[in-house]
Formats: structure tokens, C-alpha cells, sequence
């Protein structure tokens, strides 16, 4: 029998060049989601970006404390989605351990000619924040690269 588990998603707006773009090519009110744990107060996301929070200072797939990440973001919103991963968090934290880099040709590629034509761009081991969440919560099929926009339309 098949259980689903909630999973938290948090979205953040960005008044920054790179966070306009996505924002304004995406057709989003948001240019960035990632996977809140609400039970530990941290948040899981993909950035490419390097800053200084209070669990350290790296990019690629990182953890976040919660008022770190409301502070980078001018606004944020939660939402749900649901997925048949029991070990999301688990496999969160695997991705964290394992240093998985972040996916800047994936987010070149939705800025959006080759979405448009379906050319499949970046590494099985990167992954922009829209990939992360994928990857944790499977809710897309294998070889589709989500948008933010996306996720924001799927989660209630």
C-alpha cells in the first residue's frame, strides 16, 4: 500500500538581477523554493551562491537555518506537496553530506530557449533548487526539469 508524507516547501522572492530573471522569465512570483523542515527548523535548498548563515558558509545543496533563509528573501511563502518518499528527510541529508553541487547550466538552460526545445542540460549530481525538491519528493517524471513556477502551481 502506498503512504505519502507531507513535505513543506518554502518559497523565497529575490530582489537581486539573478532572482528578477528567473522571476521575470519563469512568470513567477517567487525565484526560489526548497524543502522546510518544520519539525528541526532548518531548510534544505540548492544554491549557487556562496554566503554565511549559521551552519556555515558553502553552496551547492546545503542546510539553512529558517531565519537565515527568511532574512536572504524580501518574501517567502510555505506551501505543501506530498510525496511517496518516507525518507525525504534522510535523503535530504545524504545530498547535504555528499556535497551535491549546484546546477548552474540547468538554470542557464531554463532562462529558457532549451526548455523550450527540450535540450536536456547539466550532471545527475547538480541540481538547481526546482531539481533538489525533485529529487527529494519525485513528483515529476525522470528527465523534466522543474521550474519554480511549477512547483508554486502544484503545492497548495
Amino acid at each position: 500500500m502506498l503512504t505519502v508524507h507531507k513535505v513543506t516547501l518554502i518559497f523565497g522572492r529575490s530582489s537581486k538581477f539573478v532572482g528578477l530573471l528567473i522571476r521575470f522569465f519563469d512568470i513567477s512570483p517567487y525565484s526560489h523554493v526548497a524543502i522546510y523542515d518544520e519539525e528541526n527548523g532548518v531548510v534544505y535548498e540548492s544554491v549557487g551562491m556562496r554566503y554565511k548563515g549559521r551552519l556555515g558558509r558553502r553552496k551547492g545543496v546545503i542546510k539553512t537555518d529558517i531565519n537565515d533563509f527568511k532574512k536572504r528573501y524580501s518574501a517567502w511563502r510555505v506551501k505543501e506537496v506530498w510525496t511517496d518518499n518516507e525518507l525525504w528527510r534522510d535523503d535530504c541529508e545524504r545530498m547535504v553530506s555528499g556535497k551535491a553541487q549546484y546546477d548552474f547550466q540547468a538554470t542557464i538552460g531554463a532562462l529558457w530557449i532549451f526548455r523550450l526545445l527540450r535540450i536536456e542540460l547539466g550532471s545527475k549530481h547538480a541540481f538547481n533548487c526546482s531539481e533538489f525538491v525533485n529529487e527529494i519528493t519525485r513528483r515529476f517524471i525522470s528527465g523534466y526539469s522543474p521550474t519554480v513556477s511549477d512547483w508554486h502551481r502544484l503545492s497548495k
